[in-house]
């Protein structure tokens, strides 16, 4: 099966056409290809999905044909580090965000010419790179490591104690609602919009059994979950979980609360239902989408809102 992405930004809109196509790239026999020769930016919510993606394609799909400009090398060119963003190359941004290391083994590319990462980098907007969620272990060392990078970038403290709010609470939702063996993925970067604000933007995604499955373990919910995209509007109400004891259910509707502080933008995906949610106008729409396994969220925070906080 060939699958070709005309979208040139891989984020959500990308994200989901791709993600549309699941179920037929799983029961279509032989290897897929995947053609993202138009893509020139990628974020993170691209990046976590792509991972999502590779990684659980069947046998039968593998090994992926995948295309990028500038991907797979020439035969007989070695790869070179990549140091730093400077020519903005979809292909370097996924090297240094740690991309080919996860994807590798599923693709028809021998390691050794896979892109190679460097030890150190001078770019600074790579903040977290692909970190598979898995244990409490590795959501604690993910946190410790990114509250270290956001001092140092000069991140007001009480913004750093926000967004690593965030970052704890979506971690935890990982291993506590997705009921996913694999566990789930993490990335955040920064970068400059077309208008010039930089922007923080952090991405959690697994594969998991979804809002609304986890939510209709709470038989106090279940006549509540129409739909996905209704389970969706449930999940970022208060007190609302899939367990029943109190205190619970606290967590979604915290991350859209510092959002709105923020004035930031929330993309939420799960099943055949979206969220979107805007801070400045403290807005929040439901629409059902294309069908998309697990669940995938996408926090995008002004980065002058965040280093203006005191």
């Amino acid at each position: 099966m060939r699958i070709v992405s005309d979208h040139a930004f891989y984020s959500c809109a990308a994200h989901d056409d791709l993600m549309a196509q699941w179920e037929q790239v799983r029961f279509e026999p032989g290897p897929l290809e995947l053609d993202l020769t138009k893509v020139t930016f990628v974020d993170p919510y691209g990046i976590v999905g792509l991972v999502l993606f590779l990684t659980h394609l069947p046998d039968e799909a593998k090994p992926v044909s995948l295309r990028m400009e500038g991907f797979p090398l020439p035969a007989g060119a070695k790869p070179k580090p990549v140091l730093n963003l400077s020519e903005h190359s979809p292909v370097d941004y996924l090297t240094l965000m740690g991309f080919w290391e996860e994807v590798g083994p599923a693709l028809d590319v021998p390691a050794d010419r896979l892109p190679v990462r460097p030890a150190w980098t001078e770019d600074r907007s790579v903040l977290i790179d692909v970190t598979r969620l898995h244990s409490r272990d590795s959501v604690s060392v993910m946190l410790r490591k990114s509250g270290e990078i956001l001092q140092n970038l000069g991140y007001a403290a009480v913004s750093r104690g926000h967004v690593m709010e965030v970052l704890s609470e979506l971690s935890s939702n990982v291993l506590d609602h997705a009921q996913a063996e694999y566990g789930g993925l993490v990335t955040t970067q920064t970068y400059r919009g077309k208008g010039g604000t930089r922007y923080l933007v952090m991405s959690i995604g697994d594969m998991g059994v979804g809002v609304r499955r986890s939510l209709a373990g709470n038989v106090m919910l279940q006549n509540r979950l129409s739909s996905d995209a209704q389970a969706l509007a449930v999940a970022v109400g208060q007190g609302n979980s899939r367990f029943t004891s109190s205190g619970r259910g606290g967590g979604l509707p915290r991350v859209l609360e510092i959002a709105r502080r923020y004035h930031g933008v929330v993309a939420f995906r799960s099943g055949t239902g979206a969220l979107a949610y805007t801070g400045q106008s403290d807005e929040r729409r439901v629409f059902d989408t294309s069908p998309q396994p697990g669940t995938q969220l996408r926090i995008t925070l002004p980065e002058g809102q965040l280093m203006g906080s005191g």
